[in-house]
């Protein structure tokens, strides 16, 4: 009786050492979140989505320019999508159209994760040069809390046009890697 009492309560200590030893459990330790929005500049010879000097931690702004070969235009629009962001400002115009007094061809839209803008001068008869040095607009993100380290989906969604003497024509906005660290 006696060997089997202490076989009993040897089995008993053994069941309660693995039960308490947290054996296979989870990490108590959580994920760090990332604090800083990180963006390297697409390459290429077309219009491009350029991160501005004003960026800073976990703000980005970047400035949409022009393509290498200069062309007159007189207005653009643009659409991008990006995860776990907000846009802050929607858009700013970069300087470089006339708008000139209301109604101005300027607007914008946020819908979920994507934005819409738009800006054009009235008409068509005094186009801009828009070069890679030309910023045609700048648009600001801002990190969402709580987002882990790692590679943001972020792109161009295909709806960008110019507006020039021919009418609209459909372009490529290139996008770069956005990163959150």
């Amino acid at each position: 009786m006696q060997s089997k009492l202490t076989s009993l309560a040897g089995a008993s200590a053994l069941l309660l050492l693995t039960a308490c030893s947290g054996g296979g459990g989870g990490s108590s330790t959580p994920a760090a979140s990332a604090t800083t929005l990180v963006y390297t500049n697409p390459t290429g010879s077309g219009y491009l989505l350029l991160q501005d000097a004003a960026s800073s931690g976990n703000t980005l702004v970047l400035d949409v320019v022009g393509p290498a070969t200069p062309a007159a235009i007189s207005g653009i629009s643009f659409s991008f999508t990006a995860s776990n962001i907000t846009w802050t400002t929607p858009f700013v115009d970069g300087g470089t159209f006339t708008l000139g007094s209301a109604p101005l061809g300027f607007v914008s839209k946020v819908t979920s994760n994507e934005l819409q803008g738009a800006l054009a001068q009235k008409g068509t008869a005094s186009p801009k040069s828009a070069s890679n040095s030309t910023v045609l607009a700048k648009i600001t993100m801002k990190l969402n809390s709580g987002v882990a380290p790692g590679t943001l989906a972020f792109a161009d969604s295909g709806k960008s046009a110019v507006l020039n003497s021919g009418g609209v024509s459909s372009i490529a906005i290139a996008v770069g890697t956005l990163k959150a660290q």
